[in-house]
């Protein structure tokens, strides 16, 4: 039988070097895949044996995704390589989009010349976002993965024609390809562009006496659906091993936070008295107030239940951006 062999594309990422982390910890083999996706990187990650697989060096442009499937064997791969933010792809449509849809195109292609040529084929599972539902989601009940979809960013937009590809790919080809629409995650490592991580680097550098004691907030009324990016990773893995070709499921806990709720848990864990105001130019220009998802099909299939409390998250966010900050040159901002 043979055994596990993981590529992650975007392996250099938050998400990415989580999952390198989890299946290092399982004893699966694993190679990470990096910026940019038609050329062959380095992720900064011990756990991410690139170079000494394939003898190459940074930015050398020596092979190509299809190269590196075609040459070497993978049992599944995982694509997270994109552009991440909803905020950010207000300032860079065109690049969200070509980065999210061109590169799961390059992917998916990829696969099926494989399997053109007669070759075993990965599992691929593409990463998508809750966002997709977008201005569609329903404020009586969770988002299931057969409601309509009413994307409200660039970003949301781009990652909603990603995972009807997958389905679409599916279909025309037959390739073993899934995708998951991931709610809201979070945990250590994150980029501080996000919103927790945002506010536990401004509590620590008001502790650490670096930054005057006035947090600055973008919207505090929106309600998502949080896990810890932990948890997020291990459902990959399950999805990977057990998950339906062809289907979408969604990766959330069903469970619905604030993010003043999660703000006033990270007020709570700080040693300071702070004063919160919001900052205009932290607010998005258009917002979904409540994006909530059902988890029923990712536990039916797989048995997954998230180990990880939103407390237990946020403790661990606060705790990195203060030991951040106590390292030489720890950065305020």
């Amino acid at each position: 039988m043979t055994s596990p062999r993981v590529l992650i594309t975007g392996a250099g990422g938050f998400v990415g070097r989580h999952l390198a982390a989890a299946l290092a910890a399982a004893g699966v083999d694993a190679a990470g895949l990096d910026r940019p996706l038609a050329g062959v990187e380095v992720a900064d990650d011990p756990l991410v044996r690139w170079r000494r697989e394939l003898g190459t060096s940074p930015g050398d442009g020596a092979a190509t995704l299809a190269d590196l499937l075609a040459a070497q064997s993978f049992t599944a791969v995982c694509h997270l390589a994109g552009q991440s933010s909803a905020g950010a792809s207000f300032a860079d449509p065109a690049g969200t989009i070509a980065a999210n849809v061109g590169g799961t195109v390059e992917v998916l292609e990829a696969l099926r010349r494989l399997k053109a040529a007669g070759r075993p084929v990965p599992r691929l599972l593409v990463v998508g976002s809750a966002e997709e539902y977008g201005g569609a989601a329903r404020p009586d009940r969770p988002c299931r993965e057969d409601d309509p979809l009413q994307p409200l960013s660039p970003y949301a937009t781009s990652k909603a024609a990603a995972t009807q590809l997958t389905s679409q790919y599916h279909q025309a080809f037959g390739l073993p390809v899934l995708a998951v629409r991931a709610f809201n995650h979070t945990g250590p490592g994150q980029d501080r562009r996000f919103v927790f991580p945002a506010f536990a680097h401004q509590i620590a550098a008001i502790e650490a006496g670096r930054q005057e004691p006035v947090l600055r907030t973008g919207n505090l009324t929106a309600c998502r659906d949080f896990l810890d990016v932990r948890d997020v990773v291990r459902a990959y893995t399950l999805l990977l091993e057990r998950g339906r070709p062809g289907r979408i499921y969604n990766v959330c806990s069903g469970s619905a936070l604030t993010i003043a709720g999660g703000l006033e848990i990270l007020l709570g864990l700080s040693t300071a008295r702070i004063e919160v105001t919001t900052d205009p130019s932290r607010l998005r220009p258009v917002d979904v107030p409540r994006l909530i998802g059902d988890p029923t099909a990712l536990r039916d299939a797989t048995g997954w239940r998230p180990h990880l409390t939103i407390a237990q998250t946020l403790g661990d966010l606060l705790e990195g951006a203060r030991a951040s900050l106590a390292r030489p040159g720890g950065e305020t901002t």
